[in-house]
């Protein structure tokens, strides 16, 4: 799993406190869907929104995470022809709450 900022400076307020990107392998372990869930559980209680493609297992994960800890969740989406590949590029985020 990698774990990355994303700047909210020309953001909305709900998104001041930050940004974290997530992205993971297409197969994750146990091991790495446990790390998700920890890691994001305590960045979600210092403030931060988390932002994820949906469509992948750490990106179902971190949804999850941020739901529980009622932070803010942006939806990345990727193009169709990368949907079935391990590369996650940022596409047009959709901001969930």
């Amino acid at each position: 799993m990698r774990v990355f900022i994303i700047s909210t400076a020309n953001m909305g307020p709900e998104l001041r406190g930050g940004l974290i990107g997530v992205v993971g392998s297409a197969n994750p372990s146990a091991d790495e869907k446990t790390e998700c869930v920890e890691a994001l559980s305590r960045l979600v209680a210092e403030g931060w929104a988390i932002a994820a493609d949906p469509h992948t297992v750490i990106g179902r994960l971190a949804a999850i995470a941020a739901e529980a800890g009622a932070a803010p969740f942006v939806s990345l989406g990727r193009p169709a022809e990368l949907r079935s590949s391990t590369h996650t590029t940022l596409g047009s985020g959709v901001l969930a709450r």
